[in-house]
C-alpha cells in the first residue's frame, strides 16, 4: 500500500520538533533534563531529575517535552492504512493525556493533516484553530501557518485567508510574500476572477524572481491563467518555466503545453 501523500506533511511539520524525553526549556533557552515529566491541569509541569522533583509554573517555561508516546506512530500507521477514525481517536487521546507536554500540539497537527487528506477541509481548519488557541506561539511557526492557510484555501474560507495573505505580502519575508501572492491568485481563480488571479501570479513571477522555491508554481499558474484568457503569452510562461526549472513537477506538465 502506498503511503498517503498527506502523511509527508505530518512528518514535515513534526520532524523539526525535539523528541527528547523529560525536558523543560526555560525562557532564557536553558534546558533542564530529567527522567520523568508530567503536567497538571493548570499547566504547571513537574520534572523528576537526579536531584529530585522540580515544579515549573505555567509561564516559567517556554516548552515542556515528554518522550514520544508509542501510540503516535501507531496512529500514523493506522492513517496510512486508511483507518482514519481509529487514528484520530488515538491522536485525540494523546492530545488530552500529553497536554502541555508538546505531543498535544503534534497530535492536533496530525489530526488536521489527516482531515485534509480525507478532503474534510473545514474540519482541518477547526483543528488548526484549536491548535492556535492552545499554543498561540505556533502562529509564528511557518510550517504550521502555511498548512493552516492551505486548509483555509481548500475549505474556501476566504474571509479568514485573504487578510492573512495581504499581511504576508506587505510584512512577511520575501519567500512568504511570494507564496502569499500565488495563493491570493488561487483565491481569485476560485472566485472566477481570472484576470486578477493572473496579475497575482505574474507579480510573484516577476517581482520575486529570486525565490526559486515559489517560481515554478508562479510561472505555471500564470501560464494557465493566460491560457484561460486566450493570451498567447501563456507559452512564454511555460517556456521560461521549462528552461529555468527543468526538474520541477510543474515543468513536466508545462512541457505538454508547448
Amino acid at each position: 500500500m502506498k503511503t498517503k501523500p498527506y502523511l509527508f506533511a505530518v512528518v514535515a511539520i513534526v520532524a523539526g520538533w525535539s523528541a527528547d524525553a523529560a525536558v523543560v526549556i526555560l525562557p532564557n533557552g536553558n534546558r533542564i533534563e530529567g527522567t520523568e515529566i508530567r503536567a497538571n491541569r493548570n499547566g504547571d509541569v513537574v520534572l523528576t531529575t537526579a536531584a529530585g522533583q522540580r515544579t515549573f509554573a505555567r509561564g516559567q517555561y517556554t516548552q515542556a517535552i515528554a518522550d514520544k508516546p508509542a501510540s503516535f506512530d501507531q496512529a500514523r500507521a493506522l492513517a496510512g492504512q486508511g483507518r482514519h477514525d481509529e487514528a484520530i481517536t488515538m491522536l485525540e487521546t494523546i492530545a488530552t493525556e500529553f497536554r502541555f507536554l508538546d505531543w498535544d500540539n503534534k497530535a492536533l497537527i496530525a489530526i488536521a493533516q489527516i482531515q485534509s487528506g480525507r478532503g474534510n477541509h473545514k474540519q482541518a481548519v477547526e483543528v488548526y484553530e484549536r491548535l492556535f488557541r492552545q499554543a498561540p506561539e505556533l502562529r509564528q511557526d511557518a510550517v504550521a501557518q502555511w498548512a493552516y492557510r492551505d486548509a483555509l484555501l481548500a475549505a474556501e474560507e476566504f474571509d479568514k485567508l485573504v487578510p492573512q495573505l495581504d499581511d504576508a505580502i506587505s510584512k512577511g519575508s520575501r519567500t512568504d510574500a511570494a507564496r502569499a501572492q500565488v495563493m491570493r491568485g488561487d483565491v481569485r481563480m476560485r472566485q472566477s476572477q481570472v484576470e486578477a488571479a493572473v496579475m497575482d501570479y505574474l507579480r510573484s513571477a516577476i517581482l520575486f524572481e529570486t525565490e526559486a522555491t515559489v517560481q515554478p508554481e508562479a510561472l505555471f499558474k500564470a501560464g494557465q491563467g493566460l491560457e484561460k484568457l486566450r493570451d498567447p503569452r501563456s507559452k512564454e510562461m511555460y517556456r521560461r518555466l521549462v528552461a529555468k526549472y527543468p526538474t520541477s513537477t510543474f515543468a513536466q506538465e508545462a512541457r505538454g503545453k508547448l
